[in-house]
């Protein structure tokens, strides 16, 4: 409890305010139609995901959220791939009294996000603690290749790709404001496939365009997990 007690002064007030209880009762619906070729490293085919739920019923959740990507692969000559991935989501709460909690809110930044930000780096923060948004969106694009050796060296060309990337996006708590401030990092890196299960990536990434308040991360980021924009 001393432990608690002697960080709770360091806690900004706005994450302060987030302390507490909340309950939430709500109705959720995913669909989902995958028709890559891989799923961690794909060189054709799509992906689209939706995400939606509906909470109000019970307790103090009082909005509707939805939360979508899609992403398009096609393969390119000298052993090119492309993927192409936008994201976007909003939450629409039904008064203007309602607040959403910070563990409902969307977070941007990081590696399998916006590259080039450290995690949950994008948007408005209180004392280095992101506060999260209403509004998001990002799109990613992504050149990739096998290494170039056969992969019957050692193995390695058959789970390890190069790849290159431009990514740019943006979190906002209001939608007028969403277009206004775009965040855009390049970079390249090596993908490391895992199992099949999940992927790797060791990046050096440059952020080239941020807002005040974002906490940047130029130079190398490793970040591990199946969906990367």
């Amino acid at each position: 409890s001393s432990g608690i007690n002697a960080e709770w002064p360091l806690r900004p007030g706005a994450v302060r305010e987030e302390y507490g209880h909340h309950t939430k009762f709500c109705v959720r619906h995913e669909y989902t139609r995958d028709r890559r070729d891989d799923n961690l490293t794909p060189t054709r085919g799509s992906r689209v995901s939706v995400k939606s739920e509906l909470a109000g019923f019970l307790g103090d959740a009082n909005h509707v959220r939805v939360d979508g990507d899609v992403s398009k692969s096609t393969r390119l000559p000298l052993g090119l791939a492309a993927t192409l991935t936008a994201r976007a989501g909003f939450i629409h709460t039904f008064s203007e009294t309602s607040r959403v909690p910070i563990t409902e809110r969307f977070f941007c930044g990081g590696p399998g996000s916006v590259r080039g930000f450290f995690t949950d780096g994008v948007g408005d923060q209180a004392g280095g603690r992101p506060l999260g948004g209403l509004y998001h969106w990002g799109v990613g694009l992504s050149l990739h290749r096998h290494l170039p050796f056969s992969p019957y060296i050692w193995g390695l060309g058959k789970f390890m790709r190069l790849h290159g990337f431009v990514n740019t996006g943006s979190l906002e708590s209001q939608p007028g404001e969403l277009m206004a401030k775009p965040r855009v990092s390049v970079g390249s890196g090596l993908i490391i496939k895992v199992a099949d299960r999940f992927k790797m990536e060791i990046n050096y990434a440059l952020p080239l365009l941020f807002a005040p308040g974002d906490t940047i991360n130029r130079g190398f980021q490793f970040g591990i997990g199946i969906n990367f924009l």
